[in-house]
């Protein structure tokens, strides 16, 4: 084989070489790419499905604050018997003339008591309002078990504000209703932490 072929050979190999490597580099960028772009959209994902959470559990929580708050108000077993005498169904129909006025007798729901009532569920239901929507939002942007215990979650809020609205219960069973969110908040926020693999505080 003469010296010209030798070289020719060995300048194909190097432009081969050069050009292999300039195609692998190229795949490789292509590749880091993709990488780069899906670790962005997972973070996007991450951080929006956070935000939505956070929104939707503080919405439920501000109203566990107020209807805990607010059962303390209520009617006791003979004022609620009255009320339903009356043909009255919920309190937020009741007009203060229903209702006697003010007394000194922190006992007696009257129409102070009316109002601190009124006021909580009328704060409540803007509170649900919103957490509808929000649990709407972690149910096309979450998976497992997140959108099922959000939607546990908003719908024990919501049987817990029917029990203080209506007349037909008792003092006793919205505190019940109040204190059954309890455990769906707690299994909300750990499908959350594992979705979003946060660790639980210690």
């Amino acid at each position: 084989m003469s010296q010209s072929t030798i070289q020719l050979i060995l300048a194909a190999l190097g432009v081969g070489g050069t050009l292999a490597a300039a195609i692998l580099t190229q795949l490789l960028q292509r590749r880091a790419e993709r990488e780069r772009r899906a670790a962005d959209d997972l973070r996007r994902w991450h951080a929006e499905r956070f935000r939505v959470a956070k929104e939707l559990l503080y919405k439920i929580k501000e109203t566990e604050r107020i209807l805990w708050s607010a059962c303390a108000s209520l009617p006791n077993v003979e004022e609620y018997a009255r009320l339903r005498q009356a043909g009255h169904t919920t309190l937020l129909t009741l007009r203060e003339s229903d209702v006697p006025s003010p007394t000194d007798d922190p006992m007696v729901f009257d129409a102070v008591h009316l109002e601190i009532v009124r006021e909580a569920l009328e704060q409540v239901h803007e509170l649900l309002e919103a957490a509808e929507h929000l649990t709407a939002e972690i149910s096309i942007l979450s998976e497992g078990a997140t959108p099922g215990a959000a939607a546990l979650m908003f719908e024990t809020a919501w049987n817990a504000a029917g029990a203080l609205e209506t007349t037909r219960g008792t003092q006793n069973a919205a505190f019940d209703a109040v204190l059954a969110m309890k455990d769906p908040i707690s299994a909300f926020q750990a499908s959350v932490r594992a979705e979003l693999g946060v660790a639980a505080p210690s």
